[in-house]
């Protein structure tokens, strides 16, 4: 689903820039978000700014009161869940976002009391926040995926072990799991199309949502597309490719949302 809809973006910008228009950044690499809000400021950016804007602000923001603002942004993530599909699950995969974004607020808050500073964190505090932050949301994604809360609770066993380990896996599992690592891996450590192509602009920040600060991992400066002769083989290969595939017509799983 990360990369059907990271694909889906592009695609969208890519035809926009066609007829001349620019629209708005959409995804800009989530899951190297080092915290909850800072998830939601890079997934489905468009959508995290219209809750923000007429549901989260609209209901008083953050300006009544720390109590008030959990409960405002409970009920932005509840609705938020709801907007994606009338069902249960989908409920409770905007309850935990929200209980996630209000604790991620409260623990904010209390390193501001403590005089702690985001900037004065190292390596191992940057790694450990990511890696909980990526657990956090793929426990939620098992939900908003999920048919059912049986089909959930199987799923959720099975990640941590509850379906027991063995060595002796097919060469299937072995394979799918060699994929899903190489994705990670992307994920975690390449630039987005966004940085791949950030010299030529090709989306827009609002200005008041300006981009998240760069992370020092993700090895940018030396992904920068230009015009040269491998570039163009390289987009002239991928192309050819694409036609031939075409036959083999798969609909967006973010479709079903």
């Amino acid at each position: 689903m990360y990369f059907d809809f990271s694909g889906y973006s592009d695609m969208a910008i890519g035809l926009a820039r066609l007829f001349g228009i620019k629209l708005p950044i959409n995804f800009n690499s989530p899951y190297k978000a080092r915290n909850i809000s800072e998830f939601w400021r890079r997934w489905h950016m468009t959508l995290s700014r219209f809750l923000r804007d007429y549901l989260y602000i609209a209901l008083g923001g953050s300006r009544k009161g720390p109590t008030r603002r959990y409960v405002n942004l409970m009920v932005t993530m509840v609705l938020g869940g709801l907007w994606h599909g009338a069902g249960w699950t989908f409920v409770v995969w905007g309850t935990l976002h929200g209980v996630y974004l209000c604790i991620n607020h409260a623990f904010q808050a209390i390193r501001v009391k403590l005089g702690w500073k985001s900037q004065s964190d190292g390596p191992v505090m940057h790694l450990f926040s990511r890696s909980l932050t990526f657990l956090a949301v793929i426990v939620g994604w098992v939900f908003f995926r999920a048919t059912s809360f049986d089909a959930a609770g199987r799923l959720l066993t099975g990640m941590f072990g509850g379906a027991g380990l063995s060595m002796k896996t097919p060469f299937d599992v072995k394979e799918a799991g060699t994929m899903v690592a190489i994705a990670w891996l992307i994920a975690w450590f390449l630039p987005n199309t966004q940085e791949f192509m950030g010299r030529y602009e090709p989306a827009m920040f609002p200005e008041k949502d300006p981009p998240p600060a760069p992370l020092a991992v993700a090895p940018v400066q030396g992904f920068r597309w230009r015009p040269s002769v491998l570039s163009a083989c390289v987009c002239a290969i991928v192309g050819v490719i694409s036609v031939l595939m075409m036959s083999r017509v798969t609909e967006f799983l973010y479709f079903q949302f």
